[in-house]
């Protein structure tokens, strides 16, 4: 009898999308064909500590959660890079070693999604589900994905973009002339549209900037348009394949983290 496929899931992390990967792991702990799978879940909290989790206590987990608290019976999760091709995922712990055959990285936003913790596959020589490095760094990155694709000819909203550095130098004046009103105030690399704000007058601009960069240094000033959202994910390498297209209709007036 084959023995099943490992897939180490890893989840949670350091970044303010903490809650949202909780949930995407709990998602695909549910849809995960466990005939053909074994999973191993790597939880991080928001420390960054590495801990093997149960799917038991995943399950219980509620919508919004975070991996607040380590049990002191949690294992401990090393990652050892070797030569060889292949290399798997040790865990030392008192009880086994165990390995993983490819790690299914679940983590958003920054320190997930933005190539480093495909580095540290890469460089460990690990399979890994997603994105290699410069693809997710630049997805990751708006400011850069942006000129990208500007540079390809694809059409992009007005941006302006502003580093820490220049906050008292954001004048609001030139902005608004340059981008019109409303705009949009968001973090250059985060996702969920967590620290994104939509401003309709000067007296919200000072709060956005300074809420935008809690989350990062540099920050994207955009105009607002009138559009549809649109999503469709693709999987595979050398043969890749669709999904259908999906379209976010939200119930807001944007879609806000909380929409």
């Amino acid at each position: 009898m084959n023995r099943k496929t490992r897939i180490g899931i890893l989840f949670g992390g350091r970044s303010a999308e903490h809650e949202v990967s909780v949930q995407s792991a709990k998602n695909i702990l549910q849809a995960i064909n466990k005939e053909k799978y074994e999973v191993v879940l790597i939880g991080i909290n928001k420390e960054g500590r590495w801990r093997l989790k149960k799917t038991s206590e995943l399950s219980l987990l509620s919508e919004g959660s975070s991996i607040t608290r380590l049990n002191r019976e949690d294992e401990g999760a090393v990652l050892i890079p070797e030569e060889r091709e292949g290399n798997l995922l040790p865990f030392f712990s008192e009880k086994e070693l165990k390995k993983v055959d490819v790690v299914f990285p679940v983590l958003h936003g920054p320190y997930g999604e933005d190539g480093t913790i495909q580095g540290l596959l890469e460089l460990a020589n690990i399979p890994y589900v997603g994105a290699g490095v410069l693809g997710s760094a630049v997805g990751m990155d708006k400011d850069v994905m942006k000129r990208l694709l500007r540079e390809a000819g694809i059409p992009v909203v007005k941006f302006l973009t502003f580093d820490r550095s220049s906050l008292k130098e954001i004048d609001f004046g030139r902005v608004r002339d340059e981008l019109g009103l409303p705009l949009f105030v968001k973090p250059a690399n985060l996702g969920s549209s967590i620290g994104m704000n939509k401003i309709k007058k000067k007296e919200q601009f000072q709060s956005a900037l300074k809420e935008a960069f809690q989350y990062d240094n540099k920050i994207l000033i955009e105009e607002c348009i009138k559009g549809r959202e649109i999503e469709c994910s693709v999987l595979g390498n050398d043969d890749p394949i669709a999904s259908l297209p999906g379209e976010v209709l939200p119930q807001h007036e944007f879609y806000s983290y909380k929409a």
